[in-house]
């Protein structure tokens, strides 16, 4: 199922004979992330984050009633093949209900878990360099991610290429907050209105001890991602909030979901 993510050759035993370059697998996971050192660097502060937390992203709006959602949100869309891009320890992976499940993320710990929590296909890989052929997905999401991307633009465009011809790209973000709202978010998430003192502890644990910082945020409003998707090529069909969907169990005002297709070439 995989090609070569800077040729797009095909793979024999993981090695691509149109350009030459031949890729690692650790423990069945194959690592489509060997070319640069800025590659290599965002594969060991993944890593690292990996390996001092588990459970990393729960307190990011990922709650169970959100997981359940959002399968179901990808499921009324497509049960055919599924790729989740920045899937880190296969939360989402282990309940969307699709066909065939393929998750990506750049730490091959994370991806580890991932395999055992959800059984799915799993490989360290890029947004902007996916190792898939072209149309090989029904639906691509991504949560959170995003604002992570090196080149949203090279990513946006390859989600394109991956997207069968009646795909649909499930893209989450997080728009910028003030200080007053972060605290308010807080605030509703482990004091009201069921206070949830293990939680906050957990929370407060992991800020004082090893915190964690990804090596790259990009901010967005809801205008400046749709351009970034609908100039490669992905035409938003649906933008879903919670002002809009009042039901969503979403996190906050900030977070906003897409719901784009292949735009007509």
């Amino acid at each position: 199922m995989y090609v070569c993510p800077h040729c797009k050759g095909p793979l024999a035993e993981f090695a691509c004979d149109r350009c030459g370059m031949t890729f690692p697998v650790f423990e069945g996971i194959p690592c489509f992330l060997i070319g640069s050192p800025e590659e290599s660097r965002v594969r060991e502060i993944y890593d690292e984050i990996y390996t001092r937390h588990e459970d990393v992203w729960i307190d990011q709006g990922r709650s169970e009633p959100f997981q359940r959602w959002f399968s179901d949100l990808a499921a009324s869309l497509a049960t055919g093949p599924l790729l989740e891009i920045g899937c880190g320890e296969g939360i989402l992976l282990s309940v969307f209900r699709s066909r065939t499940r393929v998750g990506i993320d750049p730490s091959i710990r994370a991806l580890i878990r991932a395999r055992k929590r959800s059984g799915a296909q799993c490989a360290v890989a890029r947004a902007e360099e996916l190792p898939f052929p072209s149309e090989s997905f029904d639906v691509v999401a991504s949560v959170g991610v995003m604002e992570h991307f090196e080149n949203p633009d090279s990513a946006s465009a390859e989600i394109r290429r991956v997207l069968t011809r009646s795909g649909r790209y499930l893209a989450l973000i997080h728009t910028d907050m003030t200080r007053r709202e972060r605290l308010g978010l807080k605030v509703r998430e482990f004091l009201l209105p069921i206070p949830r003192p293990i939680a906050l502890a957990k929370w407060i644990r992991k800020k004082l001890i090893h915190p964690i910082e990804q090596p790259l945020r990009k901010s967005y409003t809801i205008e400046s991602a749709r351009t970034i998707l609908e100039r490669n090529g992905l035409s938003v069909k649906q933008i879903i909030t919670r002002d809009s969907h009042r039901g969503a169990p979403l996190a906050g005002r900030h977070v906003v979901i897409f719901v784009a297709e292949k735009s007509a070439a």
